[in-house]
């Protein structure tokens, strides 16, 4: 019998992770164009609930202060809701790896004139990651997780997308140029024995 290695990224958590339902803020500066993540507030990182029902509020949560920029007060983004993107832009992900090598891949299709993807960022249970999309980049992009952000029930790979959700609380906050900021919520279930949309 072979020894069963474990990848340094697979999950240590005895049960399913969960994080406060406020996004990361982003703040735009109407004179130049600057985006700021909000990484903190006026608390630091913390638990509500009790026993196995704790969920996790990670100090953005708590981010009250709207950050300036050129000499004036920046803006909040607001999304748009991915099911009520206009024709032409499309986003999608699929939650693949299993145990071992677990990631979220945010795949696109863009055809509308002007607009393009120009970075990603995906809230996670404990936090935060950011990708830009480089010149001559293809989709996907992929998030590799660790830890409790690599939580799962089962191996699948691709996920099954099951009624137990492994990745609700996730959700990706995606930039398209020429047209403003969308959420893309990881909550998606489909039905047993039938599959979710492209897996990128």
């Amino acid at each position: 019998m072979s020894d069963r290695t474990y990848s340094a990224t697979r999950t240590k958590a005895t049960w399913k992770p969960r994080v406060i339902d406020v996004d990361p803020p982003l703040f735009r500066c109407a004179a130049c164009g600057a985006v700021f993540l909000g990484v903190a507030g006026n608390r630091p990182a913390s638990f509500s609930g009790t026993g196995r029902t704790l969920v996790g509020e990670p100090p953005y949560a708590h981010l009250d202060a709207e950050p300036s920029c050129c000499g004036r007060p920046m803006e909040r983004l607001r999304a748009v809701d991915a099911e009520e993107l206009p024709p032409g832009i499309e986003l999608d992900y699929a939650i693949v790896g299993g145990y071992n090598n677990n990631a979220v891949k945010l795949s696109w299709r863009i055809e509308r004139e002007g607009c393009s993807l120009s970075w990603a960022a995906l809230k996670t249970f404990t936090g935060v990651q950011l990708s830009y999309v480089m010149p001559k980049k293809r989709s996907p992009l992929v998030f590799a997780l660790a830890d409790e952000d690599a939580y799962a029930y089962c191996d699948e790979d691709p996920c099954l997308e099951c009624i137990f959700m492994c990745k609700r609380g996730f959700v990706f906050l995606a930039y398209v140029e020429g047209f403003g900021l969308v959420r893309l919520p990881l909550e998606r279930a489909v039905a047993t024995g039938t599959r979710g949309v492209s897996q990128g």
